[in-house]
This record gives structure tokens, sequence and C-alpha cells, in this order.
């Protein structure tokens, strides 16, 4: 039987995120298969592919290439690096020896690394290599080393530095085949006609054709060149954005969604301006120069109109970009609080149609638009001033060429075939100009998305500095508070303060308190979804600042009080943390949370559709398939906030019901902040919470019959 091959097309396998790792692991990178998945477009089974594989490395400072190589003739100096299997199987190759012996590490074969024969792992092996190599940044001796930096455009430019080169190849090349034509012309009016040279002309015929059958071909391959090359630029500069963005710290989030929604849409014009079709536009340019001076070879003053004429429209040019880059500055503006008030009134219209908000929207929309249209009329009326005076350049250009050729032709300096061949030189030369003004204008918007693009890029993430990884927690579910504070940004007094408990291993903590107490705060903190202003937060003894979040999530999970949910199935959202989990882990976590009845409800079973944020469910459902999405983890710690304030008793009970036996069976550490008391059931320790501080922490019955001496009620 014929065994599989690998598919470097996007074939799935698991194995490769574990060789991938143990080829980082001997590299001194202790990199779980959770943290380099994390965040990546993984195929619906959840497990790498050969080209995921390439970018999980670089995010983690490698530099990393497919290649098609005989075991023999990778070089030592290269490794580690990954080999893909018969079979469709992965393995870390991490040392060949001269006597064949090969030090691998094979996922398939058990864990950690052994010797095998050379030619075993030959016949073994598939063909193909992912090559690693670290950057010095990376380099696991460098202790200040903080993983892969590099500006998220520039570097994905220079990386495409060959196709600029050949961008530029083309370019000069196509300017030089241009003189094909005028010179064409010029030896026909000197020569063919005087002289009725008819072989002559069918000679040159010939030469002018294969020029311009070039000319094509070039024009050809530059366009696929560039179309190409902005494709790959677009794909990697959009994923490094959408991968920052959405990972930005909770702390530093910027404070209008609209601004950032429209920077988001508006990168595409920087990727735009600074790809190869832009070279080519300034290649064209600097050939301007160089057509000129060969009219001046040609026609020697016939080459001053068409050079008044290029320094005339670049002046007028330069002079446009500061008003061009104050007006993108403001439309920018504009459209950013526009874009923002578009995203409020749409996630929100029903709330604006139960308030009757919709006339208020309306006009700051109205305002917006405005505003931007505004801006946007004295860009195009520059643009449009600039266009005119290139095209009145061009044109006087065209007529100052006829005159003086007109006088040195009457007087014998020079052919008409030298003033024909320079009329067409010149239109050559300044055709470029006519995208010059068009090239300011798009540069001005470029360059002040890029301004923006930088500001957004340069704010920390939520996973920079963290360098643990799941296995360096001992997974046992422990917590430990130390002095926890927790000040918002902007905010005069801290929502936590002096906060300091343990919460050993398997123990059951309801938070209570008034509304405004801090319980969602600690759980936010407790989670890791903030980060705390002040403290620790211990998790088995591990800094969970100090874990990656991809390690943090694997083992603590946590359910809001508001369950948001997301277009898909009911299926699809239970699992939607965790590619690849199977219909037996989704039908389990359903049953635990009992979302099992809704589904049973419902006559697409768990293939319904729960619409945008599950607008079609109801609050109570949301929050039950929110918990299911928590439970599908496994997790060692479970942290709910309000886990029932849209349900009714009924389905509080089932709630309980089923988490009661979830805990029991799993032995997880339990965290439920809550005002309902019939969640208590659950807890057997209670912290009492007021502004932001603890008053009472002990044994449930202990704070209840306190707080009932004292006459106050949980809630």
């Amino acid at each position: 039987m014929r065994q599989k091959e690998w598919a470097l097309d996007g074939q799935p396998r698991d194995v490769l995120a574990a060789a991938l790792g143990s080829a980082m692991l001997s590299d001194g990178r202790d990199v779980n298969a959770v943290t380099l998945k994390d965040g990546l477009p993984l195929p619906p089974d959840g497990k790498l592919t050969p080209q995921l594989a390439v970018r999980a490395a670089e995010r983690e400072g490698y530099r990393a290439a497919l290649v098609r190589l005989r075991l023999k003739d990778i070089p030592k100096a290269v490794l580690p690096a990954v080999l893909f299997l018969q079979g469709r199987g992965a393995c870390a190759l991490l040392d060949q020896d001269s006597d064949g012996q090969c030090l691998v590490g094979w996922p398939e074969r058990g864990s950690g690394t052994f010797r095998i024969d050379q030619s075993e792992l030959a016949e073994a092996y598939a063909g193909h290599a992912l090559l690693l190599r670290a950057s010095v940044a990376n380099d696991a001796s460098n202790t200040e080393a903080e993983g892969p930096k590099g500006h998220w455009l520039w570097s994905t430019l220079r990386r495409h530095w060959p196709a600029y080169l050949q961008v530029a190849l083309a370019s000069a090349l196509v300017n030089v085949l241009a003189l094909a034509t005028p010179l064409f012309t010029m030896n026909v009016y000197d020569r063919v006609f005087p002289n009725a040279a008819l072989v002559t002309l069918w000679s040159l015929v010939a030469g002018v054709g294969i020029a311009l059958t070039f000319d094509a071909f070039l024009k050809w391959v530059r366009a696929r060149v560039v179309d190409n090359t902005g494709r790959r630029i677009d794909l990697a500069v959009s994923s490094a954005i959408f991968q920052h963005l959405s990972a930005i710290r909770a702390d530093r989030v910027p404070g209008q969604a609209g601004s950032l929604a429209n920077t988001l849409k508006d990168y595409e014009q920087v990727v735009e301006f600074f790809s190869s079709q832009t070279l080519a536009t300034l290649m064209d340019l600097c050939f301007a120069v160089f057509f000129i001076a060969v009219i001046f070879y040609i026609g020697g003053p016939l080459a001053w109109p068409p050079a008044l004429a290029l320094g005339f429209v670049t002046l007028v040019g330069l002079l446009s970009l500061w008003p061009l880059r104050r007006n993108a500055q403001n439309n920018r503006a504009a459209a950013s609080a526009k874009t923002g008030v578009a995203v409020e009134s749409l996630a929100e219209a029903e709330t604006l149609r139960a308030v009757s908000g919709h006339g208020r929207m309306q006009g700051r929309w109205e305002s917006l638009v405005a505003e931007a249209a505004t801006t946007q009329s004295r860009s195009r009326s520059i643009a449009t001033f600039a266009t005119t005076v290139t095209g009145l350049a061009q044109q006087g250009a065209s007529v100052g060429i006829v005159i003086i050729g007109v006088y040195l032709a009457l007087e014998g300096q020079i052919t008409m075939g030298a003033v024909i061949a320079s009329m067409i030189l010149s239109s050559r030369a300044l055709a470029p100009t006519a995208a010059l003004s068009g090239l300011f204008v798009r540069g001005s918007f470029a360059l002040s998305t890029l301004k923006a693009l930088n500001e957004y890029m340069s704010i920390p993430s939520d996973g920079d500095g963290r360098k643990m990884g799941a296995s360096e927690a001992s997974g046992a579910g422990a917590i430990e508070l130390n002095d926890l504070g927790l000040t918002y940004p902007g905010a005069q007094v801290p929502a936590l303060s002096g906060i300091t408990a343990a919460i050993g291993t398997g123990e059951r903590v309801a938070l209570i308190g008034p509304v405004g107490s801090g319980k969602t705060s600690l759980v936010r903190v407790l989670s890791g979804l903030w980060p705390a202003s002040e403290g620790l937060v211990l998790l088995d003894g591990i800094n969970i600042a100090q874990m990656s979040p991809p390690a943090l999530r694997d083992q603590v999970q946590v359910v809001q009080q508001e369950a948001v949910l997301f277009t898909g199935t009911l299926a699809e959202n239970i699992a939607f943390g965790k590619p690849g989990a199977t219909e037996i882990e989704i039908v389990a976590a359903a049953r635990a949370a009992g979302v099992d009845k809704i589904a049973a409800e419902h006559p697409d079973g768990f293939a319904m559709k729960v619409g945008e944020r599950g607008r079609t469910l109801s609050g109570g459902q949301r929050q039950l398939i929110a918990l299911a999405r928590a439970l599908i983890h496994s997790p060692r710690v479970l942290v709910l906030d309000e886990p029932t304030s849209a349900m009714d008793m009924q389905s509080e009970r089932i709630l309980i019901d089923s988490l009661a036996r979830v805990v029991e069976q799993r032995r997880m550490t339990l965290i439920i902040a809550t005002h309902r008391m019939g969640l208590l059931e659950l807890t057997d320790r209670t912290i009492l919470m007021a502004k932001g501080k603890v008053l009472m922490d002990g044994p449930k019955g202990d704070v209840l019959a306190r707080l009932d001496r004292q006459g106050q009620g949980a809630g």
C-alpha cells in the first residue's frame, strides 16, 4: 500500500507542532504546542500545516524556510530542522554524526530525543524540510532578548527586496527600449524619405518590432511581479496588524473603536503606496532626466522646454505636499469619528430604538460626513490644480520644442527627424509627471495612515515579555494574591487595593459584595484579562504576568458577566477557542453546562445558528454556552462572573447541579463572583468585598453568619 506524502499546500498534522517544539527546545526555547498555534488561522482540525509552521517559527524569532533537500545534503550548521516524513509524519533533526547517526525528536515514537541510523531516517524522510535559523535577538545566550523585533512594515518590505530589484531592472529596460520609437522615426525622416531607402526602412522596422515586443513583455512581467509582490505583502502586513491589534493589552486599548477600525481599514493605502508600483513610477520619473539628456544629444536646445517643464511640475508637486498632508490628517480624524458613530450605532441599534436615540446619532453622522467631505474636496482641488498645471506644462513643452525646432531647422542646425524625435521623447519624459500629483496625494494619505498605524503597533500586546509556557506551571490550580491593586486608565480611585489571599487547589470560593465593590475587577485580574497595577497574582507559584497568554488560558478559563457569542453554529461557539475539538468533546462540554437541552429543543441541534453576537438566543442561553466554551478546555481554574445573572431560577438550578458534578469530577479550583445566594451552594469559602478591598474572608458559614449578625445581606 502506497504511503501518503506530505502536501505542502496545507495538509494538517498535529505532530508537526510537537516536532517544531522539539526543534526549538534543542535551541534553548521551551515552547509548547499551545503557544505555537495560538492566534494562527488553523484549519478545522486545529493542527499546524507546513505554511503555518513557518509563521509559528517566525513569531518565535526564527527565520524559517521550506526546502526540498536530500537528508545527506542538509548541513549540520543549519540544524535543528524539522523533517517531513512519509505518512504525513514529522520529526526534529537535531544533529548528524559523521558515523551516520542522527539525533532526532520524533513525537510519534515517544517523548524526548534519541539516536537513529541515518539510513532508517532517510527511508522515512519525504524529501522536504523546514529549516530554522535563530535571529540574534532570539539567541538563548542573549539574556536581554525579548523575541523577534522589527518594524511591522519595513521588515516585510525588506524580505521582498528581490522583487523590488526585479521591478527596478524591468523599469530601467522598459525606459531604455522606449528610445526605439523616436530613433526609428528620426531615421525614417532623415534617411529613408530623402533616399527612398526601402531596404533600410524594413531593417529599421524589424529592429523596432523586436524592441517593442521586448518592451511589451517586460511591462507584462513587471505588472505580474508588482501584483504578486503586493498580494504577499498585503497578506503579511494585514496578518501582522490584525494579530497585534487583537492582542493589545486591556489597559492600553485605544478609547475610540472607530479610530482603530478606520485605521485598520486604511492600511491598504500604506501597502499600496509602498508597493512595487510606486517604485516603477519613481523609476519612470528618474528616467525623465535620461530622456531629456537624449533630447539634448539629438537636438541641443530642444531639451530646454521639457527640462523647464519637468522642474516646474516637480516644484508645484512639492509645494502641494504640505496642504495635502494637513488635509489628509484632518480627513483621517473625521473618517475615524464617522466610523466610530457607524460602529456604535450598528452594534447598539436595539438600544437606540428603545431610547429613541436615532436622531442624535443621525446628527453626529451628518456633521462628520460634511466635515470629511470638506477635507476630501480640498484635497481633490489641490490634486486637480496640480494635474492641470502638469498638463499645461506638457503642452507648453511640446509647443516650445516646435518653436525652437523651426528656427534651428531653418538654420540647418538640426533635421526635421530630430525635431519629431525630440517631440516623442519629450512626451515620454513628461508622461510620468501626470502621475506625480496622484503620487503626492496617495503619499500624503499613506504617510498619515502610517503614522497612526505606528502608534497602534507600538502599543504593548498581551504577550509582550511573557515567555513561560504551560510546562512551567504544575497544573495544580493554586492561586496566591500578594498585595494586589488595580487602577483603570484615567481613574482617580483604584478599583482594587491591597488584596492578599491564597486559594488552594480544588478550593471553591465565592466573591460577594455590593455593586462596585471590585468583584468583576478581581475576576479580570485573576484570569489575566487585565494586568495588575500593583502586586502579584501567582498560579502554582508562577507570576501570571510572566506566562504566555495561551499557556495561561490553557489552565485558567473565565466566563464573563456579559456572554458574547460569535456568528456561527452552536457547536462552533462551544469549540471557538479550541480548534480541532472533537464531537465527543463538544457534546461533553455541552452536557456539563446544560447546553445539550438547548440543542435538543432545536431542529438543527448543535448545527443551529446563533446569530451575530448570539442575538437569537436569550441572555441565559448565552451564559450557558459561554460556560460550555470554558469547560471544553478542561481548565484547572474556572472563574465565573455572575454566571446566572440572566437566568431564571429553574435554569440556575440546572446549572448549579451540572457545575457541581463537573467541579467534583475534575477537581478544579472554582471562583464565583455573584449576587445570587443560590450559587453559594457550589462554594465552601466566601470573600466579602467593598470599595476594592477584602472585608471578610473565611468559611462560607462563618462569613454569612457574621453578615447576618451585622444586618447585612450578601447582595
